[in-house]
This record gives structure tokens, sequence and C-alpha cells, in this order.
């Protein structure tokens, strides 16, 4: 079961200390603390560190933090690398923290037991009723019904999951999904369905996405997903009926394996972080009940350390608001790179590689996006820059600090925003593939007073230089693209295109002077 657990509070320090166990390697019910030491966790079906409660004790203590002051901690665990029922806190420059969740960690057992006879439907809304038509021909039908099962909870990685017998007594089988209003098995009203699917025996779980408006499945045991297919129209619904927020992982289990993963808040003052996690590698839940009353902020700040994040979804992800004040944190793979209702860069350096969005803000009002100082680097195939902001020219503001951003993607934009986005100060730098959604990138207030929109033709490997204003930028192109270039800081940037480089380029190929 669990390594050690207390019923209150566990502090460590001054430790050599391995812990390998099946459930929680250190459980604090109230809270867990680390000074100082060596140590190595791992859980083969669990977190390595973990609180419960989050009320106030009898002394006034608020309780289920996780506090980590000093010490090296290697920690492989199947679940959460760290999971606080309250906050996480990270300090102390001798800090070391070193995470594997999941199929990242070597130590990793299975987590979820499933029944043999049973698939299983698995979405993150609730909204909806599914029905399976087993078929071997038109007068060999059966109808089934899928049963509520479970709900597991997470942030952004909640699901929930119906249950139906598998019949291997049939050849073929067809998904309907229903809107709560309408009734189940039949073929006249549904939302959407599948085409006629051979049941695959090799896979239990059958998994639903939703990404602007277009239904997806894919058969998937936990580990692996295979034969993605997409859902035809249904009547009157069709797709769009399901739209919803799109998950980068969509081979996720019913159980969280982030790297951290706190309910309220988290905060990182120092330290040396290297997470390698199969959900997000740092969360911010604001979405469960705090039993000391509070509404939960769902807050992630980092004020220091170095961070390196490999993530099979977000690498920062904040249900509130997601502060860099300082630090490097560099995300080597996501989904996507940095994602909060509100985004916040005062400084410090962010450096994202991602498959879809490099910043996505959700809010839908206000200033969204603010980046006032610090250095950012975005490579991604989605949207560079993306805020949700209906308000005009408030959805991204630029107040200072250096940019780089780079949208390989003709269906996206280095910089989007509702309806546009401002200008004040800091030197930016936006490519994209001309045509498409370019004109996000160019709906600047004032473009013309304040930056400049060209085209370049970039190789793979070239190096572009760029002097905008009282900055200089070296840039190894990660693609070839035909691009439309938005330059904001300089109305008349010097660019330019070259086979090789003197200048040092972090690992990202990046160098601003």
């Amino acid at each position: 079961n669990n390594g050690i657990h207390t019923k209150d509070d566990l502090q460590l320090k001054n430790l050599t200390l391995t812990v390998a166990c099946v459930d929680n390697s250190l459980k604090g019910n109230d809270s867990v603390s680390i000074e100082s030491g060596s140590y190595k966790l791992i859980a083969s079906g669990g977190d390595c560190i973990k609180t419960t409660n989050s009320n106030i004790s009898e002394k006034g203590n608020q309780r289920g933090t996780v506090v980590i002051t000093g010490g090296t901690l290697e920690i492989y665990a199947a679940c959460d690398g760290i999971d606080a029922a309250y906050d996480v806190n990270i300090d102390g420059d001798s800090t070391v923290l070193n995470i594997y969740t999941d199929k990242y960690s070597n130590y990793s057992g299975e987590v979820t037991a499933t029944e043999e006879n049973i698939y299983y439907i698995r979405f993150s809304s609730d909204q909806y009723a599914y029905s399976v038509r087993y078929y071997n021909s038109d007068e060999d039908t059966l109808w089934v019904n899928a049963e509520y099962h479970s709900k597991t909870s997470g942030g952004r990685s909640s699901y929930y999951y119906y249950s139906f017998p598998k019949l291997s007594e049939y050849a073929k089988m067809q998904v309907f999904v229903y809107s709560a209003d309408m009734e189940q098995s039949q073929d006249e009203e549904y939302l959407v369905a599948s085409e006629l699917l051979t049941p695959n025996t090799g896979y239990d779980t059958f998994a639903l996405s939703s990404r602007n408006g277009n239904v997806s499945y894919s058969w998937t045991n936990y580990t692996t997903t295979v034969n993605e297919g997409s859902f035809g129209g249904g009547r009157p619904g069709g797709p769009g009926a399901m739209g919803g927020m799109g998950e980068g992982n969509k081979d996720k289990g019913e159980y969280s394996t982030k790297g951290i993963k706190a309910a309220n808040e988290i905060v990182i003052n120092n330290g040396n972080i290297n997470i390698k996690a199969y959900d997000d590698a740092i969360h911010a839940n604001n979405d469960i009940a705090l039993e000391n009353g509070e509404t939960a902020l769902g807050a992630l700040t980092i004020n220091g350390g170095s961070i390196t994040l490999y993530s099979n979804d977000d690498g920062l992800h904040a249900d509130g608001t997601l502060t860099l004040n300082s630090g490097n944190v560099s995300v080597t793979k996501s989904y996507e790179g940095a994602e909060g209702t509100n985004v916040v860069i005062n400084g410090g350096k962010l450096s994202v590689i991602s498959s879809d969005d490099g910043i996505n803000a959700t809010a839908t009002s206000g200033e969204a996006v603010s980046i006032a100082d610090g250095e950012v680097y975005i490579y991604c195939t989605g949207d560079g820059i993306d805020s949700n902001s209906r308000d005009s020219y408030k959805g991204i503001v630029f107040s200072g600090g250096k940019t780089a951003v780079i949208s390989n993607s003709n269906g996206n934009s280095a910089i989007d925003s509702e309806r546009g986005y401002s200008y004040t100060g800091g030197s930016v730098i936006a490519m994209m593939p001309r045509g498409g959604m370019s004109g996000e990138t160019t709906n600047c207030k004032d473009l013309s007073s304040v930056g400049y929109s060209g085209s370049l033709s970039l190789s793979n490997g070239a190096y572009l230089t760029a002097s905008i204003g009282d900055a200089n930028l070296t840039l190894k192109m990660p693609c070839s693209m035909s691009a439309l270039v938005v330059v904001l800081g300089d109305t008349a940037p010097s660019l330019e295109i070259n086979s090789s480089s003197n200048t040092s380029l972090d690992s990202f190929g990046v160098a601003w002077n």
C-alpha cells in the first residue's frame, strides 16, 4: 500500500531514503514538507507525494500543502508525481526534482483494472448518452445502451466512462451519440454516429474527443491509441453538436498522471526541476471544492528556478492565472506549451515547442495574455499566442520584453486574438505561412505606426538575423516556410538570412541581445 503514511503532517530532512510501494510513496494527510536529503520515490500504482485534506486545523493552519525547500528527489509515479489537496510550494537553490509519470516511469504498473467482457466509452463530458448497435445483417442486429460507469477528476483531464457488454457473436458494431432529450437505441434522430466498425478485441476503451466541432474516436487500452476515425453526421445534430476543448493526449487513462498538481495554487521560487509527464507537466486546479470554504484559485506562479518540461499534454496549465515573473522555463514537447484563463509574463524566459498552441488564454474578456518583460520563444503547429478574449485589441497586449513566434501551420496564426491585439513596447517577431489565418497576425492596433509586415522565404536550418529597435535576434529556422513576417517595435527592421552564424544560440536555436 503506502510507503510512509502519516495521519497528520509528514516532515523529512537529512535523509538518504528509498521508498518503493504500490500506492503513494509519501503521504501526509495534512502536509508533506521536505527540507534536505536524497530521495528515490517509486509508486508503481499511485502518486509519489500526496496530501488529502484542505481544511483549517484547530491551530489555524492550512492543511493540504506540499512544501519542498531543499534536497534531491527522483520521483517515479504511475499516477501524479506530486498531488496536493491545497498548495505546492517549491523553493531553495539546492532543490532538485526529477519527475517521471505513467509510461515515462520504468516502474509503473497497471492502475485501472477492467472487466474482460466489457467495453468502455470515454468522453470529457457527461451531457450525452450512448447506444451501440451490434450487427451481422439487417435481420440480425441488437441494440444495447451504454450505462454510466465512473467519473475521474483531474482538471481538464476529467473523463466520464460508460460501459456496455462485449458481444463476440456479432461481426460489426456502430456507436451512436445522443443528447439528453433524444431517445436511445434508434437511428432516426441522433447527434453523431460512427461507421460500422469491427470490434477491436485488443483494446477495451472507445475514446471520444472533440476539437473545433469535429468529433473523432480511437480504440485504446490506456497505453496505445490506434485506428483513429471520424464520425458521420446525425439527425438533426451532425458535426458541431458536440463542441468543446480538445485534448492533447487522447490516450490518457481514467487516472491523473501529471508531474506536479495542486487543487489551489502552485508557487515555484527556485530549484532545478525536470519533468517528463504523460499528462500536464505542471497543473493548478480550480474545479475542486476546498474544505476550508475558499474558492480555489487554480493559480500557477513561477518566480525563479530552472524548469524543463516534456509533456504529452500541456507543459504549464493553470485553471486560473498563469504568471511567469522570473526563471528559465523550457517546454521541449507539449500539446499546448502554456495555458491559463489568463497568462501573464512579467520576466524570465519561456521557450516552447508545441503541437497545438504555444500560449493559450481561455478568458473571454479583458487582457487575456500580457507580455511585459522577459524572453518568449514559441515554435508550434497551432496558434503561437492564442487569446479567446472578445474585447477589442485587449486579447493580447505586448508592452515589453522580447518575443519570437513561429507557427508552422496554414490553418492557424502566429498571433491570434478574437478582436485584435495591441502593442505598446518590446521587440516582437512573428512568422507563419502566408494565406490561411495570417490576417489574425496583422490585426494589431495601429500596425503601420508600431511595426512592419512583409514576406520572407526561409529554409530549414537557415539563420535569420533581425534588428528590432534596440534588440538583435539570431534565430535558426526549425522549418522551411514561405512566410508572412510581422515585426513590432520597428517600422523598418533589418532582416537578413544567412547560411551560418557566429552567435552562440540556446538549445532552441535562439539568441537575443
